[in-house]
């Protein structure tokens, strides 16, 4: 599949979570959605004083190109013989960022009271630190987990593949 066959088919299929998607298809769309949103990035300026009609145009461009980039996803799993709903686990690091972030507002109260100090306010620097380092974890092991999942050959019905044609 080329470039422009790929991104043709990610629309025609705009929210269509059954079927496959080959290696190409997912690629080339990944690339696709990459430049355009780096073409956004590259003409909206600087960060401190952005262009504000290229940052809308970039805000729909992400919003409207969810969907599609999640099915192709869902699609690419099955081609490789795996369920959809392991993407889910992309929702880990992100309840884990919630639980960082909600563990740190007793530390940073405490240290606004005044009545975390010293020793104390260092052992829950500390723990801070460690929580916060999960969700990084978990996301990168998320990210590592689907490049090696987008990456595997088709798997084909013979080979046990239940979503396969």
């Amino acid at each position: 599949m080329n470039f422009g066959t790929a991104i043709k088919t990610v629309f025609t299929k705009y929210a269509d979570f059954r079927g496959v998607a080959s290696r190409s298809e997912y690629w080339w769309w990944f690339l696709f959605t990459a430049l355009v949103s780096m073409a956004f990035s590259a003409l909206s300026g600087d960060t401190e004083n952005p262009n504000s009609v290229v940052s809308t145009l970039s805000l729909l461009w992400s919003l409207g190109t969810f969907i599609p980039s999640l099915a192709v996803a869902v699609r690419r799993f099955h081609d490789a013989g795996f369920s959809g709903k392991w993407l889910l686990l992309y929702l880990v690091p992100f309840v884990l960022f919630v639980v960082a972030t909600v563990s740190a507002i007793p530390v940073i109260f405490g240290f606004l009271q005044g009545t975390l100090a010293g020793d104390q306010l260092i052992t829950a620097l500390g723990g801070l630190a460690g929580v916060a380092v999960l969700p990084i974890v978990t996301g990168l092991a998320m990210w590592i987990f689907n490049l090696v999942v987008t990456l595997r050959p088709t798997k084909s019905a013979a080979e046990g593949n239940t979503h396969a044609a």
